[in-house]
């Protein structure tokens, strides 16, 4: 046994990774696995300011050294890793998906990747799910602060060799760090979680376990009993937080704490730590962490991502492509580059990151090279753009100044109130109008038509203000029929892929609540039936059912299903979208019985008896999960005409 090397902190990778893996593939009980990242950061700052200030200390630290010796560990497998993802790429990725990786990779490579990702979408969103190398955020994090960490201690340690002042900066920028991860969490979790600023102080962590306790010993005992209350706050960690938790924030603190323990501890012979399993994940644990993500993707690409047999195949296939990944890339080119001269080191570096990123490129700027694949499955994913090109100048996301867009020419012969599935379908209700005539579109994003909503921590979202706006510019158009079309499932369950937690409500009327309960969906009906006879009031009210949504973006799921020669059809039973409907169904029903508000029936133009399909012909109609494409909203026509025939 190497007496100098640590297996508790290899023991730590091991369980880290382990975590992340099991919180990515799903398994049950490990909804907080994603602290596994904090782990590694923790051991980061330990490791990093051990390696500076010791050589430092010797007068043996050499910048350029430091700085290649982090490049020969993490790109090379990266680097594979990005090549081999960009072959499979090619013949199973949409135009879109592969000019999307083409940017991503570019990012990752150039450790950049983290601020795409802030800039893009949340973590834990859904759509963060399509992308083949989200995990690469924690890489350019890494990295970002392996360039500054050496700087900082070069000066401090430049200016003066009193320790205390390295140890001061340290818990500064830590605390800096710390307080910024609190605030920046509440106000825009996105940038909390992804960019360097609010993820520090985890590094600057083990920085400070170093420079604070580097000489210190304790008993075995001790050391046992340090070492199991570390783990103890990592397993509660594990158990008790989850994608809905706000992150890091102060929750963080629970992980980093129990890391610190762990590292503190330092019990080399540990059973924890120290065992031949664990010890084999620690090693292939970087190699692990690579290739476990595309491996999730792929898993949802091909519909088995909720198949325990697939879920344990996956996660099998995750740990042989990264020991392959170690055995063959990250130990050998390591061990070759380490052995180069300085100069020619960085020099070759520059080659093999050059060349893949001159790919990459390539595939961004072509716009995912479409000729590489059939014509008919370009037709299929380009349905994703076959939307309303007005939806950008027309339909507002927040404030109060609605464009009130008009589609057609000749007079106003309808208005459409709505959220954007009415500012998908507008297009197709200004074609069931007669020649001459024209539609107005008030249409406001996420609103649903009930005065005075409002959604939580959006200070900005005026929806409510807006409907009553509406409600009082009707004496303008006095005779014109109102077409409302929402997304008004949403009302009363919440949008699986907008709301950060489906368990509590973000819209209220009054008051927020604390679950979705019958006292909940009694203030909701109340406050939508009762907008809905406030405006039949003044025009005649055509209100539609809820079109069905799907669990994942249609075009590229049926894209994917063609370009493997899937022959199973996409669809969602007929009775689990009555059941999301049925409150949906219950308020409509009420509003026509209360004031004659008059119902468009939309589920037989995609249900059958038993299913509810997305595709018609194959083709899809729906540009995402829920939204009508144009040709998706063209087949409603035949029940827009009935507005104008009116």
């Amino acid at each position: 046994m190497n007496t100098n090397f640590r297996y508790d902190i290899n023991g730590l990778r091991a369980y880290a990774v382990a975590l992340v893996v099991l919180f990515h593939f799903g398994v049950i009980g490990f909804s907080g696995g994603f602290i596994g990242v904090d782990i590694f950061f923790v051991i980061s700052g330990f490791l990093m300011t051990q390696i500076i200030v010791s050589g430092l200390e010797k007068k043996t630290f050499n910048f350029l050294k430091f700085y290649i010796s982090r490049a020969n560990r993490i790109i090379p497998p990266l680097v594979a890793l990005c090549l081999i993802i960009g072959i499979i790429g090619w013949f199973t990725l949409t135009p879109q998906e592969l000019k999307d990786y083409g940017k991503h990779a570019a990012t990752s490579l150039s450790f950049l990747s983290n601020i795409q990702y802030f800039r893009e979408s949340g973590y834990f969103n859904t759509d963060s799910h399509e992308k083949l190398l989200l995990h690469t955020w924690s890489l350019s994090v890494e990295w970002q602060f392996y360039i500054l960490l050496p700087i900082i201690i070069f000066i401090i340690t430049l200016l003066t060799k009193n320790k205390l002042v390295l140890r001061l900066t340290f818990l500064v920028i830590l605390l800096i760090s710390f307080l910024l991860s609190i605030l920046i969490t509440k106000s825009n979790p996105t940038a909390a979680f992804f960019l360097l600023p609010t993820r520090a102080w985890e590094m600057m962590t083990g920085g400070l376990l170093y420079l604070f306790f580097q000489n210190k010993v304790f008993s075995p005992s001790k050391k046992t009993i340090i070492e199991i209350f570390g783990f103890f706050l990592i397993v509660i960690s594990v158990i008790f937080f989850s994608g809905k938790t706000a992150w890091p924030s102060y929750n963080a603190v629970l992980p980093v704490l129990g890391t610190f323990l762990i590292l503190l501890a330092s019990k080399n012979n540990s059973i924890l730590t120290n065992n031949r399993i664990v010890q084999f994940l620690g090693n292939t644990s970087y190699s692990i962490y690579l290739w476990h993500w595309p491996i999730v993707f792929y898993l949802s690409y091909i519909e088995k991502s909720h198949e325990i047999k697939y879920i344990i195949l996956s996660i099998i296939l995750s740990i042989t492509c990264g020991w392959l990944s170690f055995k063959l890339i990250e130990t050998p080119t390591r061990k070759w580059l380490s052995k180069q001269k300085v100069y020619l080191n960085y020099i070759s570096t520059l080659i093999y990151i050059s060349v893949p990123m001159a790919i990459f490129i390539a595939f961004f700027v072509k716009d995912g090279m479409p000729n590489r694949l059939p014509q008919k499955i370009n037709n299929i994913a380009q349905q994703s753009n076959n939307r309303n090109p007005l939806m950008q100048k027309c339909h507002i996301e927040e404030g109060i100044k609605v464009p009130e867009c008009k589609y057609g020419n000749g007079p106003v012969k309808l208005i459409v109130i709505g959220d954007s599935h009415a500012a998908a379908m507008i297009r197709s209700v200004e074609k069931s109008l007669p020649i001459n005539s024209s539609v107005l579109d008030w249409t406001y994003s996420g609103c649903p038509t009930v005065e005075h909503i409002k959604k939580l921590n959006s200070p900005n979202f005026k929806c409510g203000l807006v409907i009553s706006k509406f409600i009082n510019k009707l004496d303008q158009h006095p005779n014109t029929p109102i077409l409302i079309i929402n997304r008004i499932n949403v009302l009363f369950h919440g949008a699986p892929d907008g709301d950060n937690d489906l368990t509590k409500p973000i819209r209220y009327i009054d008051r927020p609540f604390q679950a979705y309960n019958q006292e909940y969906y009694n203030a909701m009906k109340i406050a939508y039936v009762d907008t809905l006879c406030k405006i039949s009031k003044k025009n005649e009210v055509f209100v539609t059912r809820p079109v069905p949504e799907f669990p994942s973006n249609v075009p590229k799921t049926l894209a994917h299903k063609a370009i493997i020669h899937s022959q199973t059809r996409m669809k969602i039973l007929r009775a689990q979208y009555m059941q999301r409907s049925k409150l949906s169904y219950e308020a409509q029903n009420e509003a026509a019985e209360k004031c004659g508000v008059k119902i468009l029936e939309t589920a037989n133009f995609f249900c059958d008896n038993n299913y509810c399909y997305p595709d018609k012909d194959g083709m899809p109609l729906y540009f995402d999960d829920d939204h009508l494409s144009i040709y998706g909203a063209d087949q409603l026509i035949p029940l827009f005409k009935k507005v104008s025939e009116k």
